[in-house]
């Protein structure tokens, strides 16, 4: 027995690692490991400060120069240098003596605040207000400093660094939490925080757990979007909500947004000290919120919209999420569904990604992220991105999908008044770009007749049986959807579905009884001899094959004129077109001669849909897309002046 059992454990290893090397190439299992602890957390103004013999910090070239040309003389004591520097905030050269001012604050709370956290704290939240002075104090001409420009900018690290690092010694305390109020243990000032401007997830009592975004180096994500301003970027937990029990089935657990930190300072009053006044700690939603109004000014915040992505998605639970949903997809069904990782916005136009074969949403994290940048994009469309069994039939999967739109659609909007869900993009890669365009066609009948040569009404089987059939294998269109692209997608199937991948994934994969026993039963009634009952289409690689009855309907139909189809090839093998291929699908097979638009970009077929190519492409589409929707809610109608235009509109170029 024993030995017995150690074959099988082999022989099951073996078919494992052929599997791996096969089916890896068609989607690519993607990487869970996004950002990486810093050994030390960044801190811009290190760099500048000047080092003793010792290794100690000390003022920068810039307050030493301000030192010396207002003939300070008392040494390198801090408590000196300070009441020098503040005995000159109201003369000439204000905005010098508040960065000296702000910047040795700074250091004395960095020398302070092993020692003496307490005391740190305060010294930190004088250099944030000296420095918040020093940007809000309007130039002779009435402006106020830009922030990013120098010698500016350095004013404004030293503003965010010192923010930052009274909060951490807050955090460090063990029961702070982000939104309650800080007290400083010695002035007994009041840190009171504000939400300006909510969002649909930045409110007080969706906020969770936190961390810097300083503390993290980003890893496996091409672009950092992040962008120079005042305050302090953190990555906040979002935690679920009753009240949204509709649609928290939508948010993962652990879902996190961009926020930047902000302390607003009262206007300096000479008849009240520093000490007395309270600061406001501001929570502004960077993806929302552009800046912060000052006297009728819009000074830029210190933003990361990458690194709250990145932390969200490292996690060691993932790891094997791609691998287990293709080969056991009778266990992953569970994982099955939508998932946002914004908030569902009936303001926005859903733009729905589907991922292909061994595979999972993460793989469009690279795609994401550079499109979630654009600040038209962000402000008019939500991202949702379908998650599903990879190792099912793809006619199974199509029908899924199709209904978990029409349940997501009844939970937002169940009488149908939403026009933004009627103006749906849906961008598919490999095998999730044959589900999408599988939601822009009526089957009528031809899967049917592609698959069984006996009319659906004779076979012979319960009512629930009948019901499966006919959502599986007839369906119409989905109305709600205006745009489709398909990236890397085997219209014409692909040479790795073939007989040995397909017997070796039938061996591997397990399927839910229900789409184990509806194939099986419609091919035993079909009469197929047993060579065809093994090579049956039981898992997606047969699905994928160029004689399946899926890729049959494909190549049958095109996508109505009302819906608009944009192609992706990829290329990255190949002297002539006849031979070009991604390593997984030959350009033969990926193009399409009806599509509205097809471009070719030089990557391979796991990598196209991350290619900066296909990334801009899906930019343009989308930027397309909002030109269509404006200019079907406000039509233009010209002027004829007389002139009667009986040009025929142009029609659409139809696969041969």
């Amino acid at each position: 027995m024993r030995y017995r059992s150690a074959a099988k454990s082999i022989r099951l290893l073996i078919l494992l690692a052929a599997a791996c090397s096969v089916v890896s190439g068609l989607g690519g299992c993607t990487t869970v490991q996004f950002v990486e602890l810093r050994e030390k957390p960044s801190n811009p103004i290190t760099g500048r400060l000047t080092l003793s013999a010792f290794g100690d910090a000390g003022p920068s070239a810039r307050t030493n120069r301000f030192l010396a040309g207002t003939s300070y003389a008392g040494g390198d004591d801090y408590l000196r240098m300070l009441r020098h520097c503040r005995m000159r905030i109201n003369g000439w050269n204000r905005h010098e003596a508040l960065h000296a001012t702000a910047e040795l604050n700074y250091l004395a709370a960095e020398n302070a605040k092993r020692s003496d956290p307490g005391l740190a704290m305060e010294l930190y939240l004088d250099a944030a207000r000296f420095s918040w002075d020093y940007v809000t104090t309007p130039a002779p001409d009435g402006r106020l400093a830009d922030p990013n420009s120098n010698p500016h900018r350095e004013t404004s690290e030293v503003y965010n660094t010192s923010l930052e690092q009274l909060l951490r010694l807050a955090k460090s305390s063990g029961d702070y939490h982000l939104g309650r109020s800080i007290r400083l243990p010695v002035s007994g000032r009041l840190m009171q925080v504000e939400i300006p401007y909510p969002t649909r997830w930045l409110s007080a009592e969706q906020i969770g757990e936190f961390d810097f975004v300083s503390n993290y180096e980003l890893k496996n994500l091409r672009n950092r979007h992040a962008k120079p301003g005042l305050g302090v970027p953190v990555m906040v937990r979002r935690k679920r909500q009753a009240s949204e029990k509709n649609l928290e089935t939508y948010y993962e657990d652990g879902l996190s947004f961009p926020v930047t930190l902000v302390a607003r300072f009262p206007p300096a009053d000479p008849r009240v000290s520093p000490t007395e006044q309270n600061v406001r700690l501001q929570m502004f939603d960077p993806r929302e919120s552009d800046g912060v109004i000052v006297d009728r000014t819009l000074l830029p915040l210190e933003s990361d919209l990458s690194t709250p992505l990145a932390w969200f998605l490292t996690n060691p639970k993932k790891s094997l999420l791609e691998t287990f949903a293709f080969l056991r997809p009778d266990k992953a069904r569970h994982l099955e569904g939508l998932y946002m990782i914004t908030p569902y916005d009936p303001d926005r136009i859903p733009v729905l990604m589907v991922h292909g074969v061994w595979s999972s949403p993460m793989t469009w994290m690279e795609m994401f992220n550079d499109l979630q940048n654009d600040p038209l994009l962000r402000d008019k469309y939500q991202f949702w991105f379908y998650m599903y069994p990879t190792g099912e039939p793809l006619t199974f999967a199509a029908a899924n999908l199709r209904d978990r739109l029409k349940g997501l659609r009844h939970r937002c909007d169940p009488h149908g008044r939403n026009d933004k869900l009627d103006q749906m993009v849906v961008v598919g890669h490999s095998m999730g770009g044959l589900m999408s365009y599988l939601l822009t066609v009526d089957s009528e009948d031809k899967l049917w007749n592609s698959l069984s040569k006996i009319p659906v009404e004779q076979i012979q089987g319960d009512p629930e049986v009948q019901n499966e059939i006919r959502r599986v294998f007839f369906f119409e269109k989905d109305n709600s959807i205006d745009r489709v692209v398909t990236i890397a997608s085997p219209f014409r199937g692909s040479g790795y579905a073939n007989r040995f991948t397909r017997w070796l994934s039938g061996s591997l994969v397990s399927l839910p009884n229900t789409t184990s026993q509806l194939s099986q039963l419609i091919f035993r009634q079909n009469n197929q001899s047993i060579w065809d009952r093994v090579f049956a289409p039981r898992t997606s690689l047969d699905s994928l094959n160029k004689n399946s009855a899926v890729i049959r309907l494909v190549n049958q139909t095109t996508t109505p004129p009302e819906v608009k189809h944009h192609n992706v090839v990829g290329v990255s093998k190949g002297k002539s077109e006849s031979d070009w291929t991604d390593g997984v699908v030959r350009f033969r097979s990926a193009s399409r001669a009806d599509a509205d638009s097809e471009i070719t970009v030089e990557a391979g077929h796991s990598e196209v849909h991350r290619h900066p190519t296909a990334i801009a492409e899906v930019r343009r589409v989308l930027l397309e897309h909002l030109d269509d929707v404006a200019i079907k809610r406000y039509p233009v109608v010209p002027l004829s002046h007389g002139v009667i235009n009986n040009t025929p509109p142009p029609t659409r170029k139809l696969a041969p």
